[in-house]
């Protein structure tokens, strides 16, 4: 088991570093249509500050040749292999690690309501919900919204400013990237938290690989519909891409 462990740090050390957003449903093949056919619609919505264009184009085909011949390959393996179920309760347990994060920065935008629903639902996941495989929460009827320090920076009126394509992160700009390092830093899971106790040994390195491992392919599992039809249907791949998040990230500040 120590060798096979080993073997996937090695796999996946350049990727245990991302930050990856997991949504709160499975989203159907009409949904996935309908939220492409909505992007297609508003790329010309607003004003898109992309100077670095030229560099972002080349690190997205980069990005798009890795995805093809490594990412995709390990989400569709994902898909075929695990049952539907099982995925699900991995999806809710990893969703359950970034509640905390996401109350602090509902509290930090003044939404107590929102940051207490998100603390309820974490307790309740986090108990009832076996470690949060189960969303008990949601049967209850909490309802939340994810919060995150790029959001939390949008609600006070700082612009998104220069959009970025980083190499495997993908999209972001200076703003959400600032927010990312904030997010990480008061996150206990993350490389890059702070210090508890004086140890970094708060939770051991193989766990905070193990979710942020886990992190990336459920995301990419999650998006192989979407990315397909992007990829098929849309006339200028990146243009589509830098829409959807762009118009993704303002309706997740404007909610």
């Amino acid at each position: 088991m120590n060798k096979i462990f080993n073997f996937l740090i090695l796999l996946f050390i350049p990727i245990i570093f991302i930050d990856t957003p997991i949504a709160h449903a499975q989203k159907s093949d009409a949904d996935f249509e309908k939220e492409f056919n909505k992007f297609e619609t508003e790329i010309n919505k607003g004003s898109v500050n992309d100077p670095l264009e030229k560099y972002n184009r080349k690190v997205f085909e980069f990005n798009e040749t890795v995805d093809k011949y490594f990412f995709e390959k390990i989400a569709r393996n994902y898909r075929k292999t695990i049952p539907k179920p099982t995925r699900s309760s991995i999806r809710n347990f990893l969703t359950n690690l970034t509640l905390p994060v996401s109350a602090f920065n509902s509290f930090a935008q003044g939404k107590p309501e929102n940051g207490f629903a998100t603390i309820s639902s974490f307790l309740i996941n986090s108990t009832l919900g076996i470690g949060g495989l189960f969303n008990i929460a949601k049967v209850k009827g909490i309802k939340y919204e994810s919060e995150d320090f790029g959001q939390t920076l949008g609600y006070y009126g700082l612009e998104s400013n220069i959009f970025l394509i980083l190499p495997f992160i993908g999209p972001n700009n200076l703003r959400d990237l600032s927010g990312g390092i904030v997010d990480r830093l008061v996150d206990p899971l993350s490389f890059n938290s702070f210090e508890i106790g004086g140890s970094s040994d708060f939770i051991e390195a193989k766990y905070r690989i193990a979710n942020n491992v886990g992190g990336v392919i459920d995301t990419r599992e999650e998006l192989l519909d979407i990315i397909d039809i992007v990829r098929k249907d849309s006339f200028d791949t990146y243009a589509t891409i830098r829409s959807a998040y762009l118009q993704r990230r303002l309706a997740e500040i404007e909610k």
